[in-house]
């Protein structure tokens, strides 16, 4: 898709109340798409406040990339691993969806905090999506059709 916008300032976006439901992956790119939107501060208070929108982290390798899902069973937590491929292949599969929460920032490195909802019990569990990059580019279209 084609995007209007394009910024690697990651101080003036947030991806929180978003949610992904598509993915792209190649061996040095994970995008992350927002049918929704995402929030740009220059848009004013409203969240998600862009039109159709993107993340594109450029990594050197996708196996750096990992996420990991919090469930509950037996009143027990229980934390299951997953590759890139794997998330993407779950989110594109329509089975996941991620609802950004926060982002912690290391050098070259986030973690995203997120809820992956579904669609039957219990409807959402909590997990965490680490990225090592090299770049970050947010993807955008304006939030009225032009």
């Amino acid at each position: 898709m084609n995007y209007k916008f394009t910024s690697n300032d990651k101080e003036c976006f947030s991806l929180h109340d978003c949610r992904t439901d598509r993915a792209e992956l190649t061996d040095s790119q994970l995008i992350l798409y927002f049918p929704k939107g995402i929030f740009y501060n220059e848009y004013g208070d409203y969240w998600p406040n862009t039109g159709r929108a993107a993340v594109e982290f450029v990594v050197e390798s996708v196996d750096e990339t990992t996420f990991y899902l919090f469930k509950e069973k037996k009143k027990k937590k229980i934390v299951q691993e997953f590759t890139a491929r794997q998330l993407a292949d779950k989110i594109n599969s329509q089975k996941w969806q991620l609802e950004f929460l926060y982002r912690y920032d290391g050098y070259e490195q986030t973690m995203h905090s997120v809820m992956v909802c579904f669609d039957k019990r219990p409807y959402s569990y909590e997990g965490q999506l680490f990225i090592r990059f090299k770049s970050e580019t947010f993807k955008w279209n304006s939030p009225v059709p032009d």
